[in-house]
Formats: C-alpha cells, structure tokens, sequence
C-alpha cells in the first residue's frame, strides 16, 4: 500500500469517526445507523464497514490511538529504562496525546457514558490493557503463582485508575490539564509496582 493510499485511509477513517460521535450525541448510539454515519461522512456504507466492523469500534476510536502511543513508547524502550519508568511514561505520552485535542474525546466519553450496551466493548478494550502490563511485569518477576497474582493485581489497578482519572477529568474537570492530573495518579498507584520493575531490565 503506498504512503498517498495510507493517508487517504486515515483522513477517511477520521472523517467518519469526527461525523459520527456528533450524531450518536445528536440522535443517540442506537438510533444511529452505519448508513446514517456513512452519508455524513460522503461514503458509501461498503466504505465505512471496511474501515470499521461496527459503531461500537468507531466510539472506541480514540483508546485505540492511545494505545497505539503505548505501543510506540514499548518499541523506543531504552536498554536501562525500568518497567515502572516505562509505563508511567507511556501514560504521561497518552496524556499529552489527548490533552492536545480533547474535546472528541469528552464527546466520545459523554456517548459511552449514556450508553450501557457499551460497557462490554469497554470491558474488552482494558483487557488488551491489561495483558500488555501483565506480560511486562511478568518479564521482570517470573510467573510464579504469586508473581501472577502480583502482575494481574497491579495491572488491573492500573487500568481502573487510569479509568477513574479520565471519567473525573471527563464529567467534572474537562477544562484542566489532563497531564498533571495523571502525574497525580501514577504517583499514589506507584506503590503497586514489585521491586523488580522498578530496576533496568536484565540483559538478555
């Protein structure tokens, strides 16, 4: 695929992600259709289906992206840099991320938020999450029965903080800036860290 059809693919999925979160706010998540977001977006529905399975991957757009910025922080690992250093500041880049355009993101939130069916997607979305944490940290501790228990604890806090951080910065602080408030949260989720990813990674 050349550079000019990547980019083309990209302004298109975009398009239809930046028509689509409006109407499912104007209509509802429900009440709108893939046909109704597919004429919105000047594209055929064949279009819109290709680039999305369904409307619930198009409202997960955005952590999508952020983990796409988690992704890019794991492949620039420095060969000293430790676990614990390694995600915080893989949340730190996903917060400059959204704090560079947040409003699609408020609008994004404010569908899930009124709409309960998409709570299962949400559920699968932290589970991607969830095993890339675990898979790190057990690279540091072993996978021990405690060891697993210690990775899936720490993981999924980690996860439910970061859930927290953004439901409170989504409904009650919108207008604050989204990086010191994640600095914040890492600090008092820093505890849950073992030792072991708190060192340079072992040579291998």
């Amino acid at each position: 695929m050349s550079d000019l059809t990547t980019k083309r693919n990209q302004a298109t999925r975009h398009e239809i992600v930046e028509v689509a979160i409006p109407l499912f706010i104007e209509h509802g998540f429900d009440a709108t259709s893939m046909g109704d977001i597919a004429a919105a977006a000047g594209v055929s529905r064949r279009t819109a289906y290709r680039h999305f399975d369904s409307k619930d991957d198009i409202v997960f757009e955005y952590p999508a992206r952020w983990f796409d910025v988690l992704k890019g922080v794991l492949s620039s690992r420095g060969p000293s840099e430790a676990t614990r250093d390694l995600i915080r500041r893989a949340h730190f880049e996903i917060a400059r991320f959204i704090q560079a355009d947040p409003k699609p993101v408020l609008d994004a939130f404010g569908v899930v938020m009124a709409t309960p069916a998409l709570s299962i997607k949400h559920a699968k979305s932290d589970a991607e999450w969830i095993e890339t944490y675990v898979g790190l940290i057990l690279a540091d501790t072993g996978a021990g029965q405690t060891d697993v228990l210690v990775a899936v604890t720490a993981s999924r806090a980690l996860i439910g903080a970061t859930n927290g951080l953004i439901a409170v910065w989504a409904a009650q602080q919108p207008d604050a800036d989204l990086v010191p408030m994640t600095v914040m949260v890492m600090d008092r989720v820093d505890a849950l860290w073992p030792e072991s990813c708190r060192a340079a990674p072992k040579p291998t």
